[in-house]
């Protein structure tokens, strides 16, 4: 039983070992399992999530109010541009994954886009507070026939400030919380516990940031402008951005892995160019059977068993050299 359970250890030990070794640090240095990772890293991405949330929240519910008052567009256009403003916001997630996965990796994707965030509410904050920005004054709701929308540079400056806010917001949601559940290390049962224990903090700096949103910032852009209501948006952001930087030195982060169309495309060259050969009957023939167990191991991947499943796919001679 003594020997069983040394080797229990032994091998508990060489998987977390593995696991920080598959992680760097902000400099791409292998990190050290005392030194990097667990609560304390993920304490500073939680702050980035109650901010980033405030912001963008703040933002996004009293926008049709700007848009209608102070941008006089009409208000079937500025319900329409505040619905492609939030749609857009959560499409280009969809690029957020796809940039940290592949090439930047979760934190410094948070940076880049988070200041990108940023300047998209300096922006907003800067054209509504200067008159000359924004179309002559008067009240929509009285004198909508006369009043004149945004056009030209006006337009432009209001366009390109929300939508720098809804690349840089939506490039930051699907790593917030990845890059936090990055610092647990899953071979831990310590750290796995602690991981459950994160996703409610994580859950709660959402609402906590949606909640003070929803009633601090909305009441600043009602009684004191919306300038400097998203100017508190832009602070809010600021200090996400704090946040975040303020951990560096602790985050455990994974290395990008490379583009996901690259293998995809390969597999296709593959297949075109060796459409004419034959498929060997024996399956210990096939691309990457003969590879030995130790390299196998050394490069973290798994040779998967050939079946005769999905025979069409081999007859594409993509497994072939």
């Amino acid at each position: 039983m003594d020997g069983m359970e040394k080797t229990r250890r032994k091998l508990k030990g060489e998987s977390m070992t593995m696991s920080v070794k598959t992680s760097v640090d902000w400099r791409g240095r292998p990190c050290k399992a005392n030194k990097h990772g667990g609560m304390t890293a993920a304490i500073f991405v939680l702050g980035l999530q109650a901010f980033e949330m405030m912001a963008i929240a703040a933002v996004g519910n009293n926008l049709i109010t700007y848009v209608f008052n102070d941008m006089h567009f009409p208000l079937s256009k500025s319900a329409n541009i505040v619905t492609n403003f939030i749609g857009t916001v959560f499409l280009l997630s969809l690029l957020g994954g796809f940039l940290s996965d592949s090439y930047l990796g979760s934190f410094w994707t948070m940076l880049i886009f988070g200041f990108v965030e940023l300047s998209g509410f300096i922006l907003l904050s800067v054209q509504a507070h200067l008159p000359q920005l924004r179309p002559a004054h008067c009240t929509m709701v009285l004198d909508e026939d006369n009043c004149s929308e945004a056009k030209g540079y006006k337009a432009l400056i209001f366009f390109l400030a929300l939508y720098l806010v809804a690349l840089g917001s939506g490039c930051l949601k699907p790593n917030i919380i990845s890059h936090g559940a990055d610092q647990f290390r899953k071979e831990d049962s310590k750290q796995s516990k602690k991981l459950s224990s994160y996703f409610n903090a994580a859950y709660f700096a959402f609402c906590m940031g949606e909640l003070v949103a929803l009633t601090v910032l909305v009441w600043v852009q009602t009684h004191s402008g919306m300038d400097v209501g998203f100017g508190v948006s832009a602070a809010a952001m600021a200090m996400g951005l704090i946040s975040l930087i303020s951990g560096t030195l602790v985050y455990m982060n994974k290395p990008p892995r490379g583009s996901i169309f690259t293998p995809i495309a390969q597999v296709f060259v593959a297949a075109i160019t060796k459409r004419k050969q034959i498929c060997p009957s024996n399956s210990g023939m096939l691309h990457g059977s003969q590879l030995p167990e130790q390299a196998l191991a050394s490069s973290n991947v798994r040779n998967l068993l050939h079946t005769e499943k999905f025979r069409w796919d081999t007859d594409l001679k993509a497994c072939l050299y």
